[in-house]
């Protein structure tokens, strides 16, 4: 019997699937102590979903920026080209790009396969991909295929969005059809993922690499898919044999210059998904994006977030509170066990909205402050008793309402600060913290967030402290305008 026939999702209680409810709850009063930006977190067991939950104000159906999550994607999509004979990953890159000129090809460029693209054994010795982003004819296999390869191809690592880019070009020459075209007919239209976006390169091509925009139920089918060989309900997607390859270490990606590197980012890279410490593999994106696969305990976990530098701790979380909570048999369940987590999982998605506390009535509300230059590009701040207004160096103004201890959403129009994104709605929510005003500002769709803290000081100034993921930090006392 397939243990994956599943046109939508089967719920189950976790204990019913030998998970203890504690072992989630513990993950989630971490993430709340932590204060973590996550926006999803789900949980997959013997053909069930024991747990889904989506924080303010994201929701189910809240399309989520992949990064580079789309990079297994689009690995997925070359297996099952070569499934139909379409190409082999032993071909040589070169093969496919005769027609691009290459001012000062080496042996290494023309042993280079897709293989080693998948792998990120490319040879090169940096990510090409700024490169080529930033060329002015917008040809950025061009740009690639001329960048210096430094290596012999499979055996260094370097972690390349451009290589991936690459494929996905590949794949766009073989078929005629952009990558996300063939998502739509190779893996979407059977698994009924509805309403995915994929960015494109100047020239039409899906970037591959990132700018994948799917739900977290849509990742949580793709663990599934991966989970059970590539089949999904009655059809084989894609081969056992290249899902079984896929997910096996290629190449070392431990960095001998980090004694501290974190042992999930050096456990060993496969075909755009990476292997975990603890004996899993996963498809991994900036800002915390995850779906990480446990064949050994047969449960897939996703995760959506905007996380900065810890951008690591879905797997710590997984690590330390659920793998200690999983066990092989279903479990009695506990009426306060049970309670609790749905006690914390409500805060999570539906935080309770609170009046001003009485000690941030001394805040110098309705002041605009002077900022200097910062990678925001914010020129000056003001914070009012029910709205944040920016003004930016660009003449771009975002306008915001904001709940204390519960987010808002609303529209905006100012953009993103980050160039591969354009306008976004935002949520914004306000917590006083022992004498500062914290703010917390997300991009709805994206993975960029900007913690904001301000602290009144004794001079009229203000310190404004600023972080922002993917963009930026600032720090400074501002005054304010006259």
């Amino acid at each position: 019997m397939n243990r994956y026939p599943i046109p939508d999702f089967e719920y189950a209680s976790p204990e019913s699937e030998g998970v203890r409810s504690s072992a989630i709850s513990d993950m989630l009063e971490a993430i709340q102590r932590e204060n973590k930006n996550i926006h999803s977190m789900l949980i997959w067991r013997h053909g069930k979903l024991i747990h889904e939950n989506y924080f303010a104000p994201y929701q189910a159906d809240t399309p989520h920026a992949m990064f580079s999550c789309s990079k297994t994607f689009t690995s997925l999509l070359i297996g099952i080209a070569q499934d139909k004979g379409l190409l082999s990953i032993h071909d040589p890159v070169l093969k496919y790009f005769e027609d691009v000129p290459i001012e000062n090809p080496n042996d290494y460029l023309r042993e280079m396969t897709l293989r080693d693209l998948l792998m990120m054994g490319s040879g090169h010795g940096e990510d090409t991909f700024g490169y080529m982003y930033g060329c002015e004819d917008g040809d950025w296999a061009r740009v690639f295929l001329n960048r210096p390869v430094d290596h012999k191809p499979g055996t260094h690592f370097v972690y390349n969005t451009g290589a991936t880019y690459m494929l996905s070009a590949i794949l766009t020459r073989v078929t005629g059809k952009t990558a996300l075209e063939l998502a739509e007919e190779w893996l979407f239209g059977p698994m009924d993922i509805k309403g995915a976006t994929w960015e494109t390169c100047p020239k039409g091509v899906s970037m591959g690499g990132t700018g994948l925009h799917i739900r977290p139920r849509d990742m949580m089918k793709m663990g599934i898919l991966l989970l059970s060989g590539g089949r999904w309900s009655d059809k084989q997607l894609i081969s056992r044999q290249y899902i079984r390859e896929a997910q096996t270490k290629k190449i070392d990606n431990r960095n001998p210059d980090d004694p501290n590197q974190n042992p999930n980012w050096a456990a060993g890279y496969c075909y755009q998904l990476w292997r975990c410490a603890f004996d899993a593999f996963r498809a991994d994106g900036a800002g915390g994006q995850y779906i990480v696969v446990m064949p050994k305990y047969d449960i897939v976990v996703v995760f959506t977030s905007a996380l900065g530098a810890d951008i690591g701790c879905p797997l710590r979380y997984i690590q330390t509170y659920l793998l200690p909570g999983i066990l092989p048999v279903p479990q009695v369940e506990y009426a306060e066990e049970r309670a609790r987590l749905a006690a914390l999982a409500q805060e999570a998605s539906c935080p309770a909205a609170v009046s001003m506390p009485d000690a941030a009535k001394s805040f110098p509300f309705g002041k605009t402050w002077i900022l200097p230059e910062n990678p925001m590009r914010i020129r000056t701040l003001a914070v009012r008793e029910d709205e944040l207004v920016i003004h930016t160096v660009d003449g771009e103004i975002l306008r915001a309402q904001y709940g204390w201890h519960s987010p808002v959403l609303g529209n905006t129009l100012y953009k993103v600060p980050h160039k591969w994104m354009g306008s976004d709605p935002v949520s914004l929510m306000a917590r006083w913290e022992e004498g500062a005003l914290y703010l917390r500002l997300n991009y709805f769709t994206d993975p960029v967030t900007c913690h904001m803290t301000l602290i009144p000081q004794a001079d009229g100034q203000m310190d404004i402290d600023i972080l922002t993921t993917m963009v930026g930090a600032f720090h400074a006392i501002c005054a304010s305008e006259a």
